[in-house]
């Protein structure tokens, strides 16, 4: 009887030590908010408080120059009915140059790849980089697979390298292999 139960304690045994090792093998899942890190962290606390400097002194030139377009185009219209059309199309010419400035200077400042968005980038490039780095040694401590981000559609933060098929997809799809499993 107590072979019987050793030996059943054994198997039980051995049959939980392989189940918790076909477990292990399953990948793990985690997100991170981004947002929130980036919002509570002091480093870029102190970046965007820099960054909201600058484009608030972009942002009072531009008002400047849009009171000023506004304030010539109220003296044209009072004096309009008495210019003489040379004259009036003269006007007409700097009121435009006016407003293309304004724009211009809207689009260099706060266009897509404006200067705010190169110095948005160039001020938070490191400290995004710090946090992958975190997010990368706090998955790989904590035995995450993957780490995602809930705040940003980038999405996937942290793969292991294992899970990747990039490459057998584009091995398949260069050797013409067109095999669905169905």
């Amino acid at each position: 009887m107590r072979d019987t139960v050793t030996t059943n304690g054994v198997m039980v045994f051995g049959l939980l030590l392989f189940a918790s090792s076909a477990f292990a093998q399953v990948p793990r899942l985690a997100f991170v908010d981004s947002e929130k890190i980036i919002n509570d962290l002091p480093e870029a606390q102190g970046a965007q408080k820099e960054l909201e400097a600058v484009f608030k002194g972009w942002q009072e030139e531009l008002q400047k120059m849009s009171d000023e377009f506004q304030k010539s185009v109220e003296d044209y219209q009072k004096k309009e009915a008495v210019l003489a059309p040379a004259k009036r199309e003269e006007e007409q010419r700097r009121l435009a140059d006016m407003q293309q400035r304004a724009r211009d200077y809207q689009v260099q400042k706060f266009g897509q790849n404006g200067e705010a968005q190169q110095l948005r980038d160039k001020k938070l490039a490191p400290i995004r980089e710090k946090i992958l780095k975190n997010i990368e040694a706090v998955a790989k401590e904590e035995g995450f697979s993957f780490v995602f981000d809930k705040a940003n559609e980038i999405g996937l933060l942290y793969a292991e390298t294992k899970y990747d098929l990039t490459y057998k997809v584009l091995d398949r799809l260069k050797r013409g292999d067109t095999k669905s499993s169905k």
